[in-house]
């Protein structure tokens, strides 16, 4: 681990030092023994509380960040981040313990007071508005059921849709989804709330046998029912006291779920499967939550991951060149035979590396070296060309497939 001891010269006076944009200039928990003015660039100082960050602001040029450290010689209670290419002057504690003894004494006594006002000020934040995590979630949900169920046309039958509900909560509380889950769960094992499976399958229709094949069925949503309201929130109080001062659904990362991730891309959910199984979005960035993972495994058995079944192609599955990793082989090498060596070359520069690997795959190898040569060689391609090769490309696949245009 860095200390900052190494960021001073030999002789330990003050120096310069460059930061690439997201690089953790220091750490909460870290020795704190320089401080930093900002030359060039940005700097953003936050907490990491539960699973969000908190920020504590953003320092500019002329403007120093990591003195809380030297002033009260704790740990640092924060985290510093450049946010841009950064230059930073290193102030060591004697330069500035210096500068502030030469400020007049009325200087030092507010200096002080701002000091103990800011660690106070930082050791209450956190991310939930509230103490009692467990009993919010649970009220919210009570009241989201109960609202529902006082408009439902049949009282008595009113059923909540899961997700909606879960989007609920978040949209009121900082809190993940898998914080979530573990809540209701709980109310779940104590017979309090109802979770019952939607489940939904990919159709396809045959073009010459003119019937409808059912594919691998999945979990679409989930059904949320609340039989007793009023026996629903007594019990959830006494969980509350039980689990009060417990660290039992605390997180210590950073992390977003799924629908987080595609809802900060301006996407949806269903786009980010497709690139994460394109092998477009790295795996290091998909983490799994253990006890969640485990059960999941042990429920649906050793069979269920032998073999990943792949959806039957559908229409919509091809909208671009980078949708060719969803046809197989046959077909593509079929439609490639149909294509000259310089629409494969504006293919393969316009596709992302898992469809150009795939397109190389399906030509022989001496094809496949000129395509990949000229593809290479070219980085002006006319646009309106690359989209009608592409159109051609799509429209092709889809005629042999029997799926429409």
């Amino acid at each position: 681990m860095r200390h900052d001891t190494d960021l001073l010269a030999e002789d330990g006076s003050a120096r310069t030092k460059t930061f690439h944009k997201g690089a953790l200039i220091y750490k909460e928990g870290q020795e704190s023994t320089v401080a930093f003015l900002v030359k060039q660039g940005r700097v953003g100082v936050y907490r990491v509380v539960g699973n969000k960050r908190v920020s504590l602001g953003v320092r500019g040029p002329g403007q120093i960040f990591g003195e809380m450290g030297i002033i009260s010689g704790e740990t640092r209670t924060a985290n510093a981040e450049a946010l841009e290419f950064t230059e930073v002057i290193i102030l060591d504690q004697a330069l500035l313990r210096t500068m502030l003894l030469k400020s007049p004494r009325p200087v030092q006594i507010i200096a002080g007071y701002l000091v103990d006002r800011v660690r106070a000020l930082s050791a209450r934040i956190t991310d939930r508005p509230t103490g009692d995590l467990f009993l919010s979630v649970c009220r919210i949900l009570a009241l989201s059921y109960r609202s529902g169920a006082a408009a439902a046309p049949k009282p008595g039958h009113y059923e909540m849709s899961y997700a909606e509900a879960c989007r609920t909560v978040k949209d009121i509380l900082l809190i993940s989804q898998l914080e979530i889950d573990e809540i209701v769960e709980k109310l779940a094992k104590m017979a309090v709330v109802e979770l019952t499976d939607v489940k939904s399958a990919y159709f396809r229709t045959d073009p010459l046998l003119d019937t409808v094949k059912k594919g691998a069925d999945f979990v679409k949503d989930r059904i949320l029912r609340i039989p007793d309201l009023e026996k629903f929130l007594q019990v959830a109080k006494n969980l509350s006291r039980e689990l009060r001062g417990q660290q039992a659904l605390a997180c210590d990362l950073e992390f977003m779920d799924l629908a987080d991730f595609a809802r900060e891309a301006g996407t949806t959910g269903e786009v980010v499967y497709r690139k994460i199984g394109y092998r477009e979005i790295p795996d290091t960035l998909f983490f799994f939550h253990k006890p969640t993972a485990l059960a999941y495994i042990e429920r649906m058995g050793p069979d269920f991951f032998k073999r990943a079944k792949r959806p039957r192609l559908t229409l919509k599955d091809l909208e671009t060149v980078d949708d060719l990793v969803q046809v197989d082989n046959a077909t593509l090498q079929e439609v490639f035979s149909n294509l000259g060596f310089h629409k494969l070359a504006v293919l393969a520069a316009m596709a992302g590396e898992a469809a150009r690997e795939k397109i190389y795959k399906n030509l022989s190898k001496k094809i496949a070296k000129v395509v990949r040569d000229e593809a290479d060689s070219r980085s002006d391609w006319d646009e309106d060309e690359a989209a009608d090769v592409e159109r051609e490309l799509l429209t092709s696949i889809k005629t042999m497939k029997g799926l429409g245009t």
